[in-house]
């Protein structure tokens, strides 16, 4: 259950959650954070968030202190505050691992249960600052953070032994520019300097003297036997008029390429995009496509290099108010090359994905009755290689779905129906489903009440054999108090027998949610 109150503004969230019989409840008070504003004046203290670049700092939690200033052209800023506190290497702290597929690196397993200890740290602080100059259509803006593990946070002797200080020092630029109406321009590039053991010796004086910079960066960062320089990067150009754009991107990220100010990124990557659009007689019809390349193995350390490919490409035809149709292509192909002749060829993969859509609609409006009648048929084919029994692991699937629904105005009433049909088909099995799908919604008191049903209900065979059924209720009730509250309950069924393809054992699910609004 998630409750938000927000007043003024100011936004409180209280979480409970409730599973396998245990009852947890959280609420926003352990991380509070505030950031006024007054004119072109922002302050921030407490938890916050600041999004410089995307190679330098954002989506990263600080506590601490930051201010923003925007006085004309001039785009100024600085924080300085906590990324996270000590935490002791204790061993005899144990929490029972209950989450399936989440498992942290110091697990240790006792008669089959899953036990893990907080992952210990140093305490770690850093700071950031930003100079710009333009306004949001035209920038330029340097950016510096530094951030650093504090030794001293922690005394005790088997934290010490076991934990590694490290320290970042991260140097980017933001540029975009848009010139005249149609054309648009970005680059956001930094370079790293991370030291991965900031008590390694100190080398500074042994490196070359032609580093630029070289006495500068030594104030900041000293240069230890443990550091490397990495950089990242990317630029992008859009063209956009009423019946025709185009957005292009080449991105470039070194392998290793890290920040403290960073929540989570990319390493290790090379992508360019293109996206071209356009529409005839009048937008009525519209094309949009995409292709991406990418490779990683950048500096050939990798035994195997990973090409990817997407191709999305898809056409939309509204030639009428009452009818229209979709069609859409789409293409993912992944392959791997050896670097090294004694690598097998085994250890090479390669998939493929092609998927293409139909999907024709029909609709009638009125005053009184909007009837919309919809079909979407797609056919799917993956090609993963040859398995290790030698069997070829690819799957074909083919899918279609028939749907008309009907809105009455009068009485608030939605009413669907449809049909369902899928199969799969692998090396090893082939699996069929079909069945419809019917549901019905009412508003009731004037709208204060809404209740809506939808059921599903599939006849399954597996290798021409009769292979059960699955079905699926839903019941769902809002009932709006006064004018910005509301209390929601809503519970589901669902019922998968095993197929052998997508599931090895009967599926069964019951889920109940109430839910409760308040919007000030």
């Amino acid at each position: 259950m998630n409750l938000n109150v927000d007043i003024y503004g100011l936004v409180i969230p209280f979480t409970a959650v409730l599973t396998n019989g245990k009852f947890n409840m959280n609420n926003s008070f352990s991380q509070f954070g505030v950031s006024p504003k007054y004119k072109w004046i922002t302050l921030h203290a407490g938890f916050r968030q600041f999004g410089y670049s995307s190679y330098t700092v954002s989506g990263q939690t600080f506590f601490g202190g930051g201010i923003e200033l925007h006085p004309g052209i001039l785009r100024l800023g600085f924080f300085t505050g906590r990324l996270h506190k000590a935490v002791r290497w204790d061993t005899t702290e144990q929490f029972q691992q209950t989450i399936p597929g989440s498992y942290p690196l110091n697990v240790n397993t006792v008669n089959g249960a899953n036990y893990y200890s907080p992952q210990a740290s140093f305490e770690r602080k850093g700071w950031g600052a930003k100079f710009g100059i333009g306004r949001e259509s035209n920038y330029v803006d340097f950016i510096v953070f530094k951030g650093q593990d504090i030794s001293s946070s922690l005394s005790d002797a088997n934290s010490k032994t076991n934990l590694i200080p490290e320290e970042n020092l991260v140097l980017g630029i933001n540029v975009y520019q848009r010139f005249g109406k149609h054309i648009s321009f970005g680059f956001n590039s930094a370079a790293s300097i991370y030291t991965y053991n900031s008590t390694s010796d100190d080398i500074t004086d042994l490196i070359s003297k032609d580093i630029p910079f070289k006495d500068y960066l030594n104030k900041l960062i000293p240069i230890r036997a443990t550091t490397q320089f990495q950089w990242a990067g990317n630029v992008n150009l859009g063209i956009n008029f009423s019946n025709f754009s185009l957005q292009t991107e080449y991105k470039h990220i070194e392998p290793y390429f890290k920040s403290m100010g960073l929540s989570s990124g990319l390493s290790d990557l090379e992508l360019f995009s293109i996206q071209p659009s356009w529409s005839l007689f009048h937008q009525k019809i519209r094309f949009t496509n995409m292709i991406q390349i990418q490779n990683d193995n950048l500096n050939h350390y990798k035994q195997l290099t990973t090409n990817r490919m997407m191709i999305n490409s898809s056409v939309s035809v509204n030639l009428s108010n009452k009818w229209g149709f979709d069609i859409s292509y789409n293409n993912y192909d992944m392959k791997q090359q050896k670097q090294r002749a004694i690598v097998p060829d085994s250890l090479q993969t390669h998939q493929q994905s092609t998927t293409y859509t139909f999907a024709p609609r029909l609709i009638f409006a009125g005053t009184l009755l909007t009837d919309v009648i919809s079909v979407i048929g797609s056919y799917t084919n993956m090609d993963g290689g040859i398995q290790v029994n030698g069997n070829i692991n690819s799957i074909q699937n083919y899918y279609a779905t028939l749907n008309n629904s009907l809105a009455i105005a009068k009485g608030g009433w939605n009413i669907n129906a449809g049909l369902n049909f899928n199969a799969s088909k692998t090396s090893i099995n082939n699996l069929q489903s079909y069945g419809f799908i019917a549901g019905i919604s009412k508003s009731l008191f004037n709208n204060k009440l809404g209740l809506s049903n939808n059921n599903t209900y599939l006849w399954n065979s597996l290798n021409g054999k009769t292979n059960g059924n699955t079905y699926s209720v839903d019941l769902a009730g809002t009932f709006f108090i006064f004018h910005n509250q509301n209390i929601g309950l809503s519970a589901n069924y669902l019922f998968s027998p095993a197929n052998g393809v997508y599931n090895n054992k009967d599926f069964h699910q019951t889920r109940v949610m109430v839910s409760y609004q308040l919007n000030f």
